[in-house]
């Protein structure tokens, strides 16, 4: 199966709020790009459901709130699809990613 991604995808543990129909659930953000992340969440989204995340990274003083679609949910997690970064947000984990090892 090909991956189609166009970010690099990069392995973290991040503690992360999904948002889904108002119900906010504390996850855990497993892997991380540009374009979107994968979660560990205990319960399984149909593809196309909105949601909304909320997580922080140590370069940058405020939560990076940002709505997505859902891509895939499956036992290993759910997928992610961010609708778009804010230019300071891409910054911020452009330097988090800078931080991480590789």
């Amino acid at each position: 199966m090909a991956d189609n991604r166009r970010q690099t995808r990069h392995l973290i543990a991040l503690p992360v709020t999904l948002t889904v129909d108002g119900t906010s659930n504390d996850c855990t953000m497993i892997n991380l790009s540009l374009g979107g992340a994968q979660l560990a969440a205990r319960a399984k989204y149909p593809m196309g459901t909105r949601v909304q995340l909320a997580f922080s990274v140590p370069t940058m003083p405020e939560s990076i709130v940002v709505g997505g679609t859902v891509r895939w949910s499956s036992v290993e997690g759910v997928g992610i699809q961010f609708d778009g970064l804010r230019a300071r947000e891409v910054w911020a984990l452009n330097e988090f990613f800078k931080q991480l090892p590789s």
